[in-house]
C-alpha cells in the first residue's frame, strides 16, 4: 500500500488521518462512482423520509445547501438547492433539475458566511477521520448558516439494532455484487442465523487513526520502509514468520476471544491488474493531463490512448466478472458515533444549539439551529 501502517497496543491498525480520508473515503467513492455509472441507467437511489421532510418544510424560496450530496437525491420546487461533493464522478452522473451542483470540500465550503437557510449534512461527517475534522466541518456549515437556520445531521451509530461495531474507527467492507450487473442483481446464498447488517459489522476491520505531525510521520515512514526491509531478511528480522495474512485467535484479559486481525489493511479497491512502478506511471494516477504529456515524450499521444483505453476496458471486464463471482470488495472508512456523541459534537460549536436527537435506521440524527454567538446558552 502506498502509505505505512503499524499495529498498536490494542491489535489495531494504525494509519494516519490523511491518507485514510484520500485512500477509504475520496479515491474508494470515485471509483465505485465510475463502476456504477456503466449502465447509464438513471438509479434509484435510497430516500430517508426524515430528510425529505426537513427539505419539504423549508419556506418558500430558502436556499439549502446539501454538504457532500452525493447522487444529489433531495431537490425541491419550491426552495434554491446547491449541492456539492468531493467526487466529481458522482456529480456528472447526478444530471437533475432543481439543484445547482459544483465541486467542493466539506472542511472549506466556498459559500458566504449566513447565505442559506438550511443545511443537509447527511451520511457526511462519518467519513472524517479525526474529531477537529468533524468539529471544523460542523463549524463550516454554521458559518454559512443564517441565524435561526437549521442543520440536519446524519451519522452511522456505534450501536446498531443487531450487534455492535468492535470500535468506532472501522473499515467496512462493500461488496461489488451489490450492484446490478446488466439489469440483474447476482444470486445470493440466504443466510438463515445472520442478517447482512451483522456480517457487515462482523467483516469490518477496528483502525487506530493517528494525527501526527510531519516530523512524526516522516519519521514513521523512514521506520517503516527500514521494517520492511528486515522483514524481507530473516536473518535480521526478529519477528516470527507467518504462514497466512491473519493472526490467529488469541484470548484477552476478559477471558473472551479477539476475531481475527489482518496483518496489514486491505487495499480500499482491488488491483487486479499488475501496475508497475516508473514515475510516469505514479504521476498518471494523481493528475492524468501531467502523466500523458510527460508520456508524450517517450511514445506519440495516439498510442497512449490506446494503452489506457485497452487497460480500462481490460480492468472493467475483470471487476464485472469478478463480481459475478462474488468476490470483489472495497472497503470505505466510517467513524461511528456512540450515543450521545454527535449532540457533544454540534454544542462544541459555539452558534449551534440542538433543537432534537433521534436514533433512525442504524443512525444518529440531530437538528441544530445557529444561534447568535452574542447570546449566553441556558
Amino acid at each position: 500500500m502506498p502509505f505505512s501502517m503499524k499495529l498498536n497496543a490494542n491489535n489495531e491498525m494504525s494509519i494516519s488521518s490523511e491518507n485514510v480520508e484520500q485512500e477509504y473515503v475520496h479515491s474508494i467513492y470515485s471509483r465505485l462512482a465510475t463502476y456504477q455509472q456503466k449502465d447509464h441507467k438513471p438509479s434509484s437511489p435510497r430516500i430517508w423520509p426524515r430528510v425529505r421532510q426537513f427539505v419539504d418544510q423549508q419556506s418558500i424560496g430558502s436556499v439549502i445547501l446539501d454538504v457532500g450530496c452525493g447522487e444529489a437525491k433531495y431537490t425541491s420546487q419550491k426552495c434554491h438547492v446547491i449541492g456539492f461533493d468531493t467526487c466529481s464522478e458522482v456529480l456528472s452522473s447526478s444530471k437533475k433539475e432543481n439543484i445547482e451542483l459544483c465541486l467542493a470540500d466539506a472542511v472549506k465550503i466556498p459559500i458566504r458566511d449566513g447565505s442559506v437557510d438550511a443545511i443537509l449534512n447527511v451520511s457526511v461527517i462519518h467519513h472524517l477521520a479525526t474529531t477537529s475534522r468533524r468539529r471544523q466541518v460542523l463549524q463550516e456549515c454554521s458559518r454559512c448558516l443564517r441565524v435561526g437556520g437549521q442543520i440536519l445531521i446524519y451519522a452511522w451509530a456505534f450501536e446498531q439494532p443487531n450487534g455492535k461495531f468492535a470500535a468506532q474507527d472501522i473499515l467496512v467492507p462493500w461488496n461489488m455484487h451489490e450492484t446490478a450487473i446488466g439489469g440483474r442483481l447476482p444470486k445470493v446464498k440466504f443466510h438463515l442465523n445472520t442478517t447482512k447488517e451483522q456480517r457487515i459489522i462482523a467483516a469490518s476491520i477496528p483502525v487506530n487513526i493517528s494525527d501526527k505531525s510531519i516530523a512524526q510521520r516522516w519519521f514513521s515512514g523512514v521506520l517503516s520502509k527500514v521494517t520492511s526491509l528486515t522483514d524481507q531478511l530473516p536473518y535480521f528480522s526478529k519477528r516470527c514468520p507467518s504462514s497466512s495474512g491473519y493472526k490467529s485467535n488469541q484470548s484477552t484479559p476478559t477471558g473472551t476471544v479477539s476475531p481475527l486481525m489482518p496483518q496489514k489493511l486491505p487495499s480500499a479497491a482491488p488491483q487486479f491488474l499488475p501496475t508497475t512502478n516508473s514515475m510516469i506511471s505514479g504521476i498518471k494516477r494523481w493528475s492524468p493531463m501531467l502523466g500523458r504529456r510527460l508520456a508524450s515524450l517517450l511514445v506519440p499521444v495516439e498510442e497512449q490512448f490506446s494503452e489506457e483505453l485497452a487497460q480500462t476496458i481490460m480492468r472493467e471486464s475483470i471487476t464485472e466478472a469478478m463480481a459475478t463471482l462474488r468476490e470483489v470488495t472495497f472497503y470505505r472508512f466510517y467513524h461511528v458515533f456512540k450515543e450521545g456523541e454527535l449532540s457533544d459534537l454540534v454544542d462544541s460549536v459555539d452558534s449551534l444549539k440542538v433543537v432534537s436527537t433521534s436514533f433512525e435506521h442504524g443512525n444518529w440524527c440531530v437538528i441544530a439551529e445557529k444561534i447568535s454567538t452574542n447570546l449566553i446558552r441556558p
